[in-house]
């Protein structure tokens, strides 16, 4: 009989245990399922307030760049929720923007290129533009088959072999929109017609087969181009006449860089930027 009661006992108190037990696995799981709730409200926040923040961009250029962004284009991104700024003289990686330029100066100052303008080394920049000057539009021949990235000579195998090398930079940071802008085309008395054909050639190279191919091989979509050439330019492949105010001058006019604004922001538009 004590042995039966025993039993019981503890039999009783094993299910008061477990009973216990479950009770507090319940009140567990409703306050994991709350913290979870929580978390899930508090990610909605953050990116309720991330969206609202403007993108960050610094834009790598010199005298048509810093035009373009006075005449209007500054204030068109900061409509977009895009806040930029400038790379470009006077700064320390801002005086060479030629074409053989680009490869030492994202291999050696990308770290400087995300961080610009910012004392807070966690402050990056969002899109990453770069543009050269339009000089780098008188291309002087086709150059050899294998093109040098480094070397100065203006010719479509070197500006290939440019953004060839460029690839594995702009494939490691996938966080990163990276967007060139194809270098305007020059006044008619700066260049002539088989340069200007080539300039021609190179940039509907980088914007359409480039781009693809980059895609193709790195499986990334970060590196976008703007056709800057092809807005200003003529069927002659050059600046169109109205978008030069002096003789020779192959700075585009405030008419140009209004078109010019016009036709990015519908760029960026159709990249969901």
């Amino acid at each position: 009989m004590k042995i039966l009661i025993a039993v019981l006992v503890i039999s009783v108190l094993g299910n008061i245990f477990g009973l216990y037990v479950f009770y507090k696995f319940q009140k567990k799981s409703e306050y994991v399922d709350m913290l979870e709730q929580k978390l899930k409200q508090k990610d909605a926040a953050l990116k309720s307030v991330n969206d609202m923040l403007p993108k960050k961009m610094v834009f790598l250029h010199h005298s048509v760049g810093r035009n373009w962004l006075n005449d209007g284009l500054r204030e068109e991104l900061m409509s977009k929720g895009i806040a930029v700024q400038s790379i470009t003289y006077g700064d320390d990686i801002g005086e060479e923007t030629d074409m053989n330029n680009w490869v030492p100066k994202f291999e050696k100052n990308l770290d400087q290129i995300f961080n610009f303008g910012y004392n807070d080394p966690s402050s990056q920049h969002d899109i990453i533009m770069f543009k050269s000057c339009f000089p780098n539009s008188d291309i002087v021949g086709a150059g050899a088959k294998t093109g040098n990235p480094y070397q100065a000579e203006k010719t479509v195998s070197n500006f290939h072999a440019v953004f060839d090398s460029l690839k594995a930079v702009f494939s490691a940071h996938p966080e990163k929109q990276f967007i060139y802008v194809t270098s305007p085309p020059l006044h008619k008395l700066k260049t002539n017609s088989e340069n200007a054909s080539r300039a021609r050639e190179f940039s509907n190279w980088i914007s359409n087969d480039f781009v693809k191919r980059y895609k193709e091989e790195t499986g990334f979509d970060n590196f976008i181009v703007f056709n800057l050439f092809d807005v200003l330019a003529n069927d002659q492949n050059v600046l169109k006449e109205n978008y030069s105010d002096r003789e020779g001058d192959s700075h585009p006019n405030l008419i140009a860089n209004q078109a010019a604004s016009k036709a990015f922001m519908s760029f960026l538009s159709e990249h969901n930027l």
